[in-house]
């Protein structure tokens, strides 16, 4: 299974992050439908705001530059009614958002691939884990049986798709070491609450140094010192 999974998500996350990118910064584009007339449409970097733009006629345009890449959210509307519409790994590229209303499931995001990346690990790792959470309910019936032994079984199981799901991760990141696709995935997964912080600083060495020195590759290492888990 182990093997299935990894060579399954790598061959989808063989793109290449230098298409689109341009020396001149920035561009996003955006067209959606059903976004109202007059709408402010942020760009953020955690919870500072980047930029903004006007919608007119459900279109929007937001242009700067990076110093680095950087892992960004687009908004809709702020403060409560803020609505998030998109995730971008945003370089100094040229960035189309179009959908049929502005909802994040709605929503198609072109010329970064670290939203389809980001995508297609998201489905893989919740294939396993839908597998974990299907045994976990085995288990507590189980239990509630009192046949601790078979439910001891159905727990060595979910453990084991649990370490294939950091397996995954850890092939995700060691085969884009030199992107910073590979650079933001270990703070951006699924799986904070079970990484230790070894397979932290793991994840970090694999990175190059060009990759390490940027603001995700230094997230990396944050996170590990803030890390106590041991599995």
């Amino acid at each position: 299974m182990k093997n299935y999974l990894v060579s399954g998500f790598l061959s989808i996350i063989c793109l290449t992050v230098s298409l689109g990118q341009t020396d001149q910064g920035y561009r996003i584009t955006g067209k959606i439908e059903n976004l109202d007339d007059n709408a402010k449409v942020y760009l953020h970097r955690g919870m500072k705001r980047i930029d903004s733009a006007s919608v007119k006629n459900g279109e929007f345009v937001l242009v700067g530059r990076m110093t680095e890449p950087a892992f960004m959210y687009v908004f809709v509307g702020k403060g409560r009614e803020a609505k998030k519409i998109a995730d971008v790994l945003l370089d100094n590229r040229d960035v189309s958002i179009t959908g049929t209303k502005p909802d994040y499931d709605y929503v198609t995001l072109t010329g970064s691939d670290i939203d389809q990346q980001w995508k297609d690990w998201y489905k893989q790792d919740q294939q396993v884990s839908g597998q974990q959470s299907r045994l976990n309910k085995v288990r507590q019936t189980l239990l509630s049986k009192q046949d601790t032994l078979n439910a001891n079984v159905v727990k060595q199981q979910i453990n084991e798709l649990m370490e294939d799901r950091i397996i995954l991760l850890k092939s995700c990141v060691k085969r884009r070491h030199d992107s910073p696709s590979g650079a933001v995935l270990p703070t951006l997964c699924t799986l904070q609450g079970r990484l230790t912080r070894a397979d932290y600083i793991e994840m970090y060495e694999t990175l190059t140094p060009k990759m390490q020195a940027t603001a995700m590759g230094k997230e990396i290492v944050e996170q590990a010192n803030k890390t106590k888990l041991i599995r």
